[in-house]
């Protein structure tokens, strides 16, 4: 990673968006403007939509600020592995990565950030009393609740909420834990958490609330296919840690 010249770096993820980028750039480049010590990070995960040309032509935009960039990947690898690419260009302190179609709102961020004062890692949870998140449909949250407390019982991690798309990371933690990482799907998130505690890192957790533009809407099939493909990568974990790759 280069050497830091920003205090703070946050990665945003975007794959086929080119219906909803738009807005996702108008909101990120007004609250970039306020930051100028921030850098921001769009990383197309090899779209096969226009979403690249869209984020590329407003970034040329008169006004807009020299603090928001794109990264555009040529194959889609998965947000893991979009995270990994642009926290390798990142040049922030703290390198943080929320969803680029910004399910919570920008100023989460800054706590996200306060936090990290005190702690190596630092994830979001929707499922903290103060979280106060509503709107979810049932199948959701029984497949998501579920999913949570298979992660305690084979990871042993006592985290409320591991999934959700907002976390940020000392530099230093950063180096580390994605040097390690091996899965760039699903369950990256439970690989990155399972990594801070193996090699001690502090992980600290704030509650976040979904934005209610957020559409909570997925299909019955993609919740199932989505919960099959993160159990399999919490087998996947085991079985790394098992062969030594960690």
């Amino acid at each position: 990673m280069p050497l830091s010249s920003f205090q703070l770096s946050l990665i945003l993820p975007i794959y086929n968006e080119e219906a909803a980028v738009e807005r996702t750039l108008e909101e990120l480049v007004s609250f970039a403007s306020g930051k100028p010590e921030w850098e921001f990070l769009l990383v197309d995960d090899g779209s096969s939509d226009r979403t690249s040309q869209i984020i590329r032509h407003r970034l040329a935009a008169p006004g807009t600020p020299g603090n928001v960039g794109l990264l555009a990947l040529s194959v889609n690898g998965g947000k893991g592995n979009a995270v990994r690419a642009g926290f390798a260009e990142a040049k922030g302190d703290l390198l943080c990565f929320t969803d680029g179609d910004l399910p919570y709102s920008l100023d989460q961020v800054v706590r996200l950030a306060e936090a990290l004062a005190s702690a190596d890692v630092v994830i979001g949870s929707r499922n903290l009393p103060e979280s106060q998140n509503a709107g979810v449909v049932l199948r959701r949250q029984i497949l998501g609740g579920s999913f949570n407390r298979l992660v305690r019982l084979s990871m042993g991690l006592p985290y409320r909420d591991t999934q959700a798309g907002l976390k940020g990371f000392r530099r230093a933690a950063a180096l580390k834990l994605f040097e390690k990482m091996r899965i760039g799907g699903f369950s990256f998130d439970v690989e990155l958490l399972y990594l801070a505690k193996k090699y001690g890192f502090r992980v600290g957790e704030i509650p976040v609330r979904v934005s209610s533009a957020h559409s909570y809407k997925t299909s019955k099939l993609k919740l199932i296919r989505d919960s099959l493909r993160m159990f399999a990568g919490l087998v996947q974990i085991r079985g790394n840690d098992v062969a030594g790759k960690y």
